[in-house]
């Protein structure tokens, strides 16, 4: 056989580093809750460099275009194989990014222009796919083939968080009104908590405007938050462990991570189980410590008080009345009493879990 040309030799070379570089990127990018965005990076990158990778092959004619005339023949059969594994790759890569886009983030038409943008992405590189190579396909597809079954288990780990929500405390919604999924979920995909052990399982959770956003659009004002305010109420029953109501909201931009809690409420359910609401609004709380407080009894407002980028409220069950208690940990998390809307789709029922995106009514 042949020895490959020098050029061909070299491309190998480099695509092989380029996918062992995003393996190893995109792991890293997991662990630590920027796994969409890193996906989101690599789609717009491969729009660039995909097609400079087949420029090589274009000028020495080693573009297989007469492909789709006889695309079942016997000969052209060996191709399907690297076509569908990088199709299947591209189209995972689009579905992370719109599971993982935190929609409520960005007005109706922003949000449009980065559905389409990598929508349109997603799509561009798996038509690319439908041309193949006559040589040297093999560093991508190695690496395909590989990667797809990790991007495969954490979307459905992402999905359907109860099946690795063993152990999930039942509490009812902490908001008085309809609420929206910030952080939720059990990787770090659809909830960046999950990498912090104090708070692996807490949920980030707002109130949406009738167009369904955050903000109003000046994203420098707290008020233009719709959750700044917000009715907060006991998620359970409890006795009151913990009290505090003096710090200030910070300005947008600003953070206190001295006191990361901010204003907050600890509920104790029992000597092991402790509701924690967090990021709550200056002089807000209407109960003080001892107080016994019954399910939907009003605690207080959210706001953006403590280590916040936003006014929210950062909900979660954990161990020990100190957020970080030594050898602390949380719950999973699961709602009775509401209606969850995921994509246009309302359940009511008992045992909910919830993820990003979702919205959750009290019933």
């Amino acid at each position: 056989m042949d020895k490959p040309p020098t050029w061909q030799l070299i491309m190998r070379v480099v695509i092989a580093v380029l996918c062992g570089m995003a393996f190893l990127l995109g792991a890293l990018a997991f662990k630590v809750g920027a796994y969409f965005n890193f996906i989101m990076l690599v789609i717009m990158a491969a729009c660039l460099l995909v097609p400079l990778a087949r420029l090589p092959y274009l000028i020495n004619k080693e573009i297989h275009w007469a492909f789709w005339k006889a695309p079942f023949s016997k000969e052209n059969r060996r191709y399907w194989r690297p076509i569908l594994l990088r199709i299947i790759f591209w189209a995972l890569c689009g579905f992370t990014v719109f599971t993982g886009v935190v929609a409520a983030q960005f007005q109706p038409d922003e949000l449009k222009g980065i559905y389409f943008m990598i929508g349109g992405g997603a799509l561009f590189l798996m038509l690319l796919s439908l041309i193949p190579k006559r040589i040297g396909g093999k560093p991508m597809s190695i690496f395909s083939a590989f990667a797809m079954p990790f991007m495969i288990f954490i979307l459905s780990d992402s999905l359907f968080p109860q099946l690795t929500g063993k152990g999930a405390v039942t509490v009812n919604s902490p908001f008085a009104d309809e609420s929206y999924m910030f952080h939720a979920g059990h990787n770090t995909m659809v909830n960046y908590h999950v990498a912090h052990s104090s708070q692996k399982h807490a949920l980030d959770m707002v109130t949406l405007h009738e167009n369904g956003t955050e903000n109003k659009g000046d994203k420098s004002k707290l008020e233009d938050y719709a959750c700044f305010g917000a009715v907060l109420i006991a998620p359970v029953d409890g006795v009151i462990e913990r009290v505090v109501s003096d710090q200030i909201d910070q300005p947008i931009g600003s953070r206190d991570p001295k006191n990361p809690a901010g204003n907050h409420v600890v509920i104790k359910m029992d000597d092991t189980h402790y509701a924690l609401l967090a990021h709550m609004k200056q002089s807000s709380t209407v109960v003080s410590k001892g107080d016994r407080v019954s399910t939907g009894q009003k605690l207080g407002e959210c706001g953006n008080s403590g280590n916040t980028s936003a006014p929210h409220l950062h909900f979660q069950i954990q161990r020990y009345p100190d957020l970080f208690a030594e050898g602390g940990y949380t719950y999973p998390v699961k709602f009775n009493n509401t209606t969850r809307i995921r994509r246009g789709k309302s359940v009511s029922k008992d045992g909910l879990f919830y993820i990003r995106n979702d919205q959750m009514a009290p019933n």
